[in-house]
């Protein structure tokens, strides 16, 4: 229980503070950057943010879900319906919402921004440059909308699991 419990602690925490960072100071410096922001989002990209950061949000999901199975008796109903059990359901609900947005809007998102920065310098024709901007503003707004739901989840999450035991 113990190596379990530290797993998804430490793994929540960085998943959610991460997102934390992104969304309180990455993203409006990279916004306020402009067109520099691409080679720092860039090289987040290249080192990999955006495949280990759903991988780390997996592995807090089922480290907590082995964990409220533990806890719960294998889901016995009595506990699962219990002010505890109803409490870190609801934060586990949450979570699991957050990293399907993660993987299915922001991820997509963000990655196709990333490739169409990193060619529109290959672009001569100004009507397809402006084209491709006016695209990858798009996307960024998509990903940005994304990051800010994906935190208010796991605001959820992360204070179910710190209240959900009292």
């Amino acid at each position: 229980m113990l190596i379990l419990r530290l797993l998804h602690i430490l793994t929540g925490v960085f998943w959610a503070g991460t997102i934390f960072f992104m969304v309180s100071y990455l993203e409006p410096s990279a916004r306020a950057a402009g067109p520099d922001a691409a080679k720092v989002m860039g090289g987040i990209q290249k080192r990999g943010l955006l495949t280990v950061l759903p991988i780390v949000a997996l592995v807090t999901i089922l480290s907590g879900v082995d964990l409220y199975r533990r806890l719960s008796a294998g889901f016995e109903p009595a506990w699962v319906h219990s002010s505890i059990g109803l409490t870190y359901g609801i934060g586990a609900v949450a979570s699991i919402i957050a990293l399907a947005i993660g993987i299915f809007v922001m991820r997509p998102a963000t990655m196709a921004a990333g490739r169409l920065a990193a060619n529109i310098s290959t672009v001569s024709d100004d009507a397809e440059r402006q084209r491709l901007h006016a695209k990858i503003q798009q996307l960024q707004g998509r990903s940005r909308n994304a990051l800010r739901v994906v935190a208010g989840l796991l605001t959820v999450a992360v204070t179910t699991m710190a209240v959900g035991r009292y």
